[in-house]
């Protein structure tokens, strides 16, 4: 099988997030959002390339020396960031092209990709919208094999009338991209190297592109915006939550409780409302937490009463009872 490597695109500014911080470092249930599609693809390969720009120092300082990064000075396109890299990549293999902004695409789905790819030579995700408004449009023939990939800004009416959408992660054969990077042209709306034009020039010489289909369309999509990020949280928590109470954990009111993605609870806890939970707490067996409790990086043994109070850093024995209204810290 073709050697596996992964870049993944986190040099975008995000102004959308109207923030100081770069749209890729914003959190989401107590990980960093390109955290998410890291750990998803590690799952597959250690071959990882991420490339940075707006904000580069404070997305390497904060990920920290695991990872390899290509610094893109200049963002002029998907594609462009993508040539970026290949002085890093080798000539052939299979290489997968991910959006730093898509946390929600868990190992799972790159797995389905790549079967896709697998039966084809290079393949798109793709979801179908309720309203496809501002994504690019993916064109098929009566097969389901992608024609071609059509931005919004440069789409047709016609095209315009399409649900199915990039959703912006690939799976390439490298020696073809490799063959069809240097003939991208910037003649488009937004003067930029698009890299679904690859798509378009792969198929127009004959080689076969597939769409793999996102069930929930939702999985795939990039997160823009403020509104997008609270959608986002919204959807990993019910996961985060589902897990819990399919391992033996009650929760009374789960749209009251928030927990943080590395927390874990032991059977036949009861989890009262209104609770936070976040990184770094370890709740035991038989324990009641809450109402009204909030933990971070706490260390909760079996047996333990917390009601109404604030336990942060802290171990607390088997048995131990809590509140209402303590505030327990460690500095």
């Amino acid at each position: 099988m073709a050697e596996l490597w992964a870049v993944v695109l986190a040099a975008g500014e995000g102004k959308r997030m109207q923030s100081r911080i770069p749209k890729v470092l914003h959190s989401l249930c107590g990980r960093r959002m390109l955290e998410y599609i890291l750990a998803s693809t590690v799952e597959l390969t250690n071959q990882i390339l991420v490339v940075v720009g707006h904000g580069a120092l404070q997305v390497q300082e904060t990920l920290g020396h695991k990872w390899s990064y290509v610094i893109q000075k200049q963002q002029l396109g998907t594609g462009h960031a993508v040539m970026e890299a290949l002085h890093k990549l080798p000539e052939k293999g299979s290489l997968l092209v991910l959006c730093g902004d898509t946390p929600l695409l868990e190992t799972s789905y790159l797995k389905e990709l790549l079967t896709c790819y697998h039966e084809n030579r290079a393949a798109v995700a793709i979801a179908q919208v309720p309203d496809p408004t501002g994504y690019g449009r993916v064109v098929r023939d009566s097969n389901g094999k992608v024609l071609k990939i059509v931005e919004d800004k440069d789409a047709s009416p016609k095209e315009r009338e399409i649900n199915d959408i990039n959703t912006g992660s690939y799976c390439f054969d490298l020696e073809l991209l490799r063959y069809y990077l240097p003939k991208l042209k910037t003649d488009n709306m937004q003067q930029e190297y698009y890299l679904p034009d690859v798509i378009t020039m792969m198929q127009q010489d004959g080689y076969p592109v597939g769409a793999f289909y996102l069930d929930d369309y939702r999985i795939g999509l990039g997160i823009n915006n403020r509104v997008q990020l609270a959608e986002a949280i919204d959807i990993l928590q019910h996961k985060i939550k589902l897990k819990l109470m399919q391992s033996g954990v009650t929760i009374e009111k789960p749209d009251t409780v928030y927990i943080d993605i590395d927390v874990q609870v032991g059977m036949d806890t009861v989890l009262r409302p209104h609770c936070v939970l976040e990184k770094g707490t370890n709740i035991g067996k038989q324990c009641i937490i809450g109402p009204g409790s909030y933990l971070s990086q706490a260390i909760i043994e079996d047996n333990s009463v917390i009601s109404y109070s604030v336990v942060n850093n802290c171990r607390l024995d088997s048995g131990s009872m809590v509140g209402p209204f303590a505030h327990l810290i460690d500095n």
